[in-house]
């Protein structure tokens, strides 16, 4: 089921109805009657439903044990085995296609597959106890707002949200429906509008040169973000209106000085999840202490703790990669491209402020940040060449293509899709995007409009409302299983 269908908006509509309209009790029970239709809606089918009670008792009867023999080396076991059990269902249905003669790949199971896993760490952990109504459990890790493109949840967070009793609050209404509408906004009037632009270029990528690549790949960038956050502000939107709050999951990325402070605000809580589950523990690990202790011996101790954070950050970055596919182009582009690109900032950061301190150049000017914000722009750009190119083969030939400029760009430009009227309403749009993405950075924007006076308020909401129905592709241009993110 797609955000921006027509299905999605009445199936939302009738969810939020009977959830407001049934007694308070029952609230979570038709919480969950709406996720499991949201998860099995056109992907139902026996093995379907047998992976996901399968791999659902993995993590349920895991957190019960675990629980009953904290403190004890039982309790270890019960961790590995449901995690190994919970990887292992996600490597034969995902990455291996193995029965997918006679089982279809459920709707997000990436993101509840590693919410699974966090609850019984945090179990293990002792953040929180087991969810002993297996219902409520499963309300939790199949919770349909998030199973399009998370954001992660962990059960210490929304226990005491997911299950509460909430009354229909016009407050949280108002906000929910800003955050939608900004999201609809971003997707079909920006990304489906850049989609045009980039899948023309893309599929025939060996006939573009020079700046129609350079522009494909700066657009292909806004594409994804657009399309991904705005796809988050729906789901943030939605859970809003139900009185659930849900963790931010961007953060005006494009604002960060660096590649590091960008994946700090881009998929925030994936990159949590990371930290906490891979990163810390795997830095904590027998194998890279060893390492650390190895090479403590060679050079001083300053140099082994970094050496044990590079290849503690490379195999978490190389995960990452691989967890958006297991290609080579998701694990070079997502994974070992960004990877190199924090070690370098790390290790050349002292040269870059001695030589800016040389050229008598203000580390933290306005026009130097500037600077820093477009080469990062660029350097991501560069990595999700490898992202969308359909293989290895056809990145490289894309980048070696981008150094390659021909005359008649200007006059063939408006012949890929888009002519010359798509453009201005593409560039004021994106114009638009910026503006409340620097004011983001000061603050709540959705806070900000709603202090305004009725009028300066509703003329701001209608017109982004007629914007997204006036401007929005819907024609045949739109394709509205382009959702870029569901696939992961």
């Amino acid at each position: 089921m797609i955000l921006t269908s027509f299905t999605f908006i009445i199936f939302c509509i009738v969810s939020l109805l009977i959830y407001f309209i049934i007694p308070k009790k029952w609230q979570w029970i038709a919480l969950l009657g709406s996720s499991l239709f949201f998860l099995f809606y056109k992907n139902f089918n026996i093995g379907t439903l047998v992976h996901i009670l399968v791999a659902f008792g993995a993590a349920y009867f895991s957190a019960i044990f675990i629980d009953e023999y904290a403190h004890q080396k039982q309790a270890k076991w019960f961790l590995i085995e449901g995690i190994l059990f919970i990887l292992g269902q996600l490597m034969l249905l995902k990455y291996l296609n193995l029965f997918q003669n006679f089982l279809m790949s459920p709707i997000g199971i990436s993101y509840y597959s590693l919410i699974m896993i966090s609850y019984i760490v945090d179990v293990y952990r002792g953040l929180c106890k087991p969810q002993k109504n297996p219902l409520k459990c499963a309300l939790f890790m199949f919770y349909f707002p998030i199973l399009t493109s998370g954001p992660f949840i962990r059960y210490p967070d929304l226990e005491n949200k997911i299950y509460a009793k909430h009354k229909f609050n016009y407050d949280n209404l108002c906000r929910g429906l800003i955050r939608i509408v900004w999201g609809l906004f971003k997707i079909l009037v920006i990304s489906q509008r850049l989609a045009i632009f980039v899948n023309n270029i893309y599929q025939n990528y060996l006939t573009y040169t020079g700046l129609y690549l350079i522009i494909t790949c700066l657009f292909f960038t806004l594409q994804l973000y657009t399309n991904f956050s705005g796809s988050i502000d729906i789901i943030m939107g939605i859970s809003k209106i139900m009185g659930i709050d849900l963790p931010e999951n961007f953060r005006s990325p494009f604002f960060s000085k660096t590649i590091t402070e960008l994946w700090r605000n881009w998929h925030i809580t994936l990159g949590a999840w990371l930290k906490d589950y891979i990163f810390y523990p795997l830095m904590k690990s027998n194998f890279i202490q060893k390492i650390g202790a190895k090479t403590k011996k060679i050079v001083n101790k300053k140099v082994s703790k970094k050496v044990t954070l590079y290849i503690s950050l490379l195999i978490m970055w190389i995960l990452i990669g691989a967890w958006h596919g297991i290609e080579s182009k998701f694990i070079i582009g997502s994974g070992i491209l960004q990877f190199i690109y924090m070690f370098l900032e790390d290790l050349l950061s002292p040269i870059t402020k001695k030589v800016c301190k040389k050229l008598k150049i203000n580390y933290n000017s306005l026009g130097y940040r500037i600077y820093q914000c477009i080469r990062t722009y660029l350097l991501f750009s560069f990595s999700m060449i490898f992202f969308r190119a359909a293989s290895i083969p056809n990145a490289l030939s894309i980048i070696k293509n981008i150094f390659i400029f021909k005359k008649g760009f200007l006059t063939n430009i408006f012949s890929l899709g888009l002519n010359k009227a798509n453009f201005v309403v593409l560039i004021i749009s994106v114009i638009v995007l910026f503006i409340v993405e620097y004011r983001q950075l000061k603050g709540d924007v959705t806070e900000s409009l709603l202090k305004q006076n009725v009028v300066i308020r509703w003329t701001i909401l209608y017109l982004l409302i007629f914007a997204v129905l006036i401007f929005g592709m819907y024609g045949p241009g739109y394709d509205e299983t382009i959702f870029i993110y569901q696939q992961f």
